[in-house]
């Protein structure tokens, strides 16, 4: 499991690195947020195909003369490397291991098969790494799904108190909501798709009007919030990613960038949609101006957008290709990593061992293949 965390960690982070060099800003808006999401979705399914290529590998056992397949698993030597006593230590292990009375219950103790126990700074600030990482995914897990809880419960009552009216828009129908209280002009997607909508907003033209509900029409046939609701989820897991975050904010700005070119398309001027933002960025109804105060956060970036000359055309074969050269790359990027991941923390989970035998026995000599059991059965665990 920490493999596969730390395999999606690295894949999301060479991705993100890849957009912000050579995709963002560079094609559509559509095709940015793709790529994106893509990353992301990617960086979670790529690893999965890699689970079973760890240093711990199934074999046959022969019993008699009866052939018998069971779960039993096998240590690359590789990862014991670290562990191997040699010159003078091995001869010192070697007569603490044959002069004991309990030092396994193996018929004849080697020399190839001890392991010697000595504490290493290196291994400890990794199983202090591991512990504190388990527990910082245990807690913001739970904080960010009471969170989202919360949310959704917020909208299912917001859904219930508010005076509701159906409305057919470019062929679609849609709930809009009009709240007691003043509330953003929005919209949002559980079962049903609804808008936001104040009565306050009578100040503008039915064109405005049109334009607003437009681009939160976007929103809606985007999956906006199911895509929120997603990425929130993902911050279970993407808790300390730092690439997490950005890809976050970017997609928020994308989405703005997508429903403005909506609403631009339907409305067919931008002029006069940049005109009705900044009319909706000065209005002096309270309601109004919290209403797009969200909508505004790239809002100079927005306007520039809008009112771009050589806007850049959606491009499904793009789509296509780097989604293609992504999963390639991200192939390519596990086979070579998910190994070296797994057998360190094999290499990790060696050392816990040893550490424990260590802290309850005293002892610093010990017994690879007794080792190596107690592995499997937490393995089967």
């Amino acid at each position: 499991m920490l493999s596969y965390i730390i395999l999606t960690y690295i894949l999301s982070i060479g991705g993100g690195l890849a957009y912000w060099l050579f995709l963002r800003r560079k094609i559509s808006s559509s095709n940015q947020k793709s790529s994106l999401l893509s990353i992301v979705l990617l960086s979670l399914i790529v690893p999965l195909f890699f689970i079973q290529s760890t240093a711990i590998t199934p074999k046959l056992l022969q019993e008699e003369k009866s052939i018998v397949q069971k779960d039993f698993y096998i240590l690359e030597e590789s990862v014991f490397i670290d562990f191997c006593p040699v010159g003078e230590v091995l001869e010192t292990c070697y007569q603490q291991a044959i002069t004991s009375d309990d030092f396994c219950h193996c018929e004849n103790i080697q020399k190839e098969n001890l392991l010697y126990y000595q504490e290493k700074p290196f291994y400890n600030f990794l199983t202090w790494q591991e512990t504190a990482f388990w527990k910082i995914l245990a807690f913001a897990g739970l904080g960010i799904f009471l969170t989202l809880l919360a949310n959704v419960l917020y909208l299912n009552r917001l859904i219930l108190k508010s005076r509701k009216e159906k409305r057919i828009l470019s062929g679609q129908s849609y709930t809009i909501l009009y709240p007691s209280k003043p509330l953003s002009v929005a919209s949002f997607r559980l079962l049903d798709s609804y808008i936001i909508w104040q009565d306050e907003m009578d100040f503008l033209t039915k064109e405005e009007q049109d334009a607003i509900l437009f681009h939160e029409i976007s929103h809606i046939k985007q999956f906006d919030t199911w895509i929120k609701i997603v990425l929130n989820v993902l911050n279970m897991l993407w808790i300390v990613n730092p690439v997490y975050y950005l890809i976050k904010e970017d997609i928020d700005r994308l989405n703005e960038h997508i429903a403005d070119e909506f609403a631009v398309k339907k409305v067919g001027n931008a002029k006069a949609y940049a005109s009705l933002l900044f009319k909706m960025k000065t209005a002096q109804q309270a309601s109004l101006t919290q209403g797009f105060k969200n909508h505004s956060s790239f809002f100079k970036e927005r306007i520039k957008h809008i009112l771009s000359d050589k806007p850049q055309k959606d491009r499904l074969l793009l789509n296509i290709v780097n989604i293609a050269f992504i999963i390639l790359c991200f192939v390519i990027t596990s086979q070579k990593t998910y190994p070296l991941i797994d057998k360190q923390i094999d290499k990790l989970k060696i050392y816990q061992k040893l550490s424990k035998h260590n802290i309850e026995t005293g002892k610093t000599t010990f017994c690879k293949l007794c080792l190596q059991e107690e592995l499997e059965e937490a393995c089967r665990e």
